[in-house]
Parts: structure tokens; C-alpha cells; sequence
């Protein structure tokens, strides 16, 4: 597998900015031909490097409500089943997993107080664990779209099942809420079972 070089981190980072910048414009800053700079953006998304095009909302603008934190201390043997439950709500963000005293992070879109009592309800029916702190965001800086890595990198893959190293084809598939990447097609079929009888 190649490895990520100068010109594809120019270009990461030109799209993080604006992922909406045609290939020509992209094309003309790392002084590459347009056939040649799509032909990098489609490896780097082959490769999982580039997940989604997506554009930047001003929710506040949209909605009256507020993004909310959920910190979980959840039972470790129940860890994947309360996160892909989570992840499946509609006023769920994002979920995380952490070390330390909470092990899931949990980021809500931005809902009313009538939808965080909703939801809130729901989660106390619905999950069973340990600990629960929630906090709401009252405010926040606009996200950086900065790209820090600066020089060039080899792409490392670990098979989520057999945790080796692999460079060569890549069998994924989204499996409780996360795009899993393995090694061989055997390798996602036996992390799927164990994934579904856990």
C-alpha cells in the first residue's frame, strides 16, 4: 500500500477547509493533473483516510436547542451493546470510548429541553449503568480545520479481529456504529459473530 506523502496531506488539509473544492482548484495548489488528484482522493477514501464530503452547519441559527455530554460508566461486558444502542437514537451525535473513570462518551445533536427530557427518559428505560453525569454545552469556538501532520506518513492497518498489521486488500464494513476494517473477509465474518453473540 502506498504511503500518504506531501501532496496528500496538501490535499487533506485543502479539503478539510472547504471539502466542496473542485479538483481543478486542488489540481492547480499541489501542481498535479485533475485525473491525478481525483485518483489520490479516491485512494485516500479507499483507504478509510477520507470517510465523508460533508459541509459545516450553524445549528444555532437552525434550532433553539443545545449539544449535551454524556459521560457512562457502563459494564465492560456490555460496553459494545450500550454504544451501538446509543449510536442507533436519532438525537445521538457521536459516541466514543474512553479510558478512565466514564467509558463512553456520548455527544447529543443539538435538541430542546423537551427533547433532552425525551431522551433522557429514554435512556434511563432503555440502558442500564452504572454511573451517568450530563452536562450541556452552552457555548463553543467554531471547530479548527488546521491539519497538523506535516510530513509524509505510512498508512497502518489493524485488523479489528486478528489485530495484525495489513497492507494489502481491505475488507470493511460499519459494524456497531464504527466502519471496521479487516484483513480478509474471514477475519469481518468471525468479528461479526463475535460482535453479535457478545
Amino acid at each position: 500500500m502506498s504511503p500518504v506523502d506531501k501532496k496528500d496531506l496538501i490535499i487533506l488539509s485543502e479539503l478539510l477547509k472547504n471539502s466542496r473544492k473542485s479538483y481543478s482548484d486542488l489540481a492547480e495548489i499541489v501542481k498535479l493533473s485533475v485525473p491525478a488528484v481525483k485518483s489520490r482522493i479516491d485512494k485516500l477514501a479507499k483507504n478509510g483516510i477520507i470517510e465523508n464530503f460533508s459541509i459545516d452547519i450553524n445549528y444555532n441559527l437552525l434550532t433553539d436547542g443545545k449539544q449535551n455530554i454524556l459521560l457512562i460508566k457502563a459494564p465492560y461486558k456490555n460496553l459494545q451493546e450500550i454504544a451501538a444502542i446509543l449510536y442507533d437514537h436519532p438525537h445521538v451525535k457521536n459516541v466514543r470510548f474512553m479510558t478512565g473513570m466514564y467509558n463512553i462518551l456520548v455527544s447529543t445533536n443539538f435538541i430542546t429541553d423537551k427533547q433532552k427530557a425525551e431522551f433522557i427518559s429514554w435512556f434511563n428505560e432503555t440502558i442500564n449503568v452504572d454511573d451517568l453525569e450530563i452536562f450541556f454545552v452552552y457555548d463553543e469556538l467554531k471547530d479548527k480545520k488546521d491539519f497538523t501532520i506535516d510530513k509524509p506518513i505510512d498508512i497502518k492497518l489493524i485488523c479489528d479481529y486478528c489485530k495484525r498489521e495489513f497492507s494489502v486488500d481491505i475488507f470493511s464494513k460499519v459494524i456497531g456504529g464504527k466502519k471496521r476494517y479487516f484483513c480478509c473477509n474471514t477475519c469481518l465474518t468471525q468479528f461479526e459473530k463475535s460482535f453479535q453473540e457478545s
